[in-house]
């Protein structure tokens, strides 16, 4: 697979949104995604303003994947690919690009929630990564996972 990964803009969101719905281990939904206040109006406003960064990765012209992050407070917010573009390095290539954006600017610690069951793809993936486990939970039972610039 060539993959051209690149930042991402508001016009990608609806795409993304898209996407977000088709995950293989923790699909969201448009409309849930809407209920929990994840809007394409809400996060444009934020990418316009650099309060959110994002990448996404493209095939033939189509994105396939994307990863966002919070410049306020180094959460990586989401982290997503269509299942048939797992396994192949995409989504660690994703997830680097947004923390190589936080690290520059200005951050030192990162976070995610991500799903505390060693059955989810998740779990392994983060850990494998160098991401630490915090014993903390946010309201979901996802734990948070932390990383430290070295």
């Amino acid at each position: 697979m060539n993959n051209n990964i690149r930042k991402a803009v508001p016009k990608d969101l609806n795409r993304c949104t898209e996407i977000r719905g088709l995950t293989r281990d923790n699909p969201i939904d448009r409309a849930t995604l809407i209920a929990i206040g994840v809007t394409e109006e809400a996060w444009a406003i934020k990418l316009e303003k650099g309060e959110y960064i994002g990448v996404v990765a493209e095939e033939k012209g189509e994105i396939v994947g994307y990863c966002f992050g919070d410049t306020q407070t180094g959460e990586i917010l989401v982290l997503a690919l269509l299942p048939k573009y797992e396994g192949a390095g995409l989504g660690r290539h994703l997830l680097s690009k947004v923390m190589e954006e936080l690290f520059s600017a200005g951050l030192s610690e990162l976070w995610l929630a991500a799903s505390s069951d060693p059955q989810i793809r998740a779990y392994g993936f983060y850990r494998h990564l160098g991401w630490q486990p915090s014993n903390t939970y946010d309201d979901n039972g996802d734990e948070i996972l932390t990383y430290f610039k070295i």
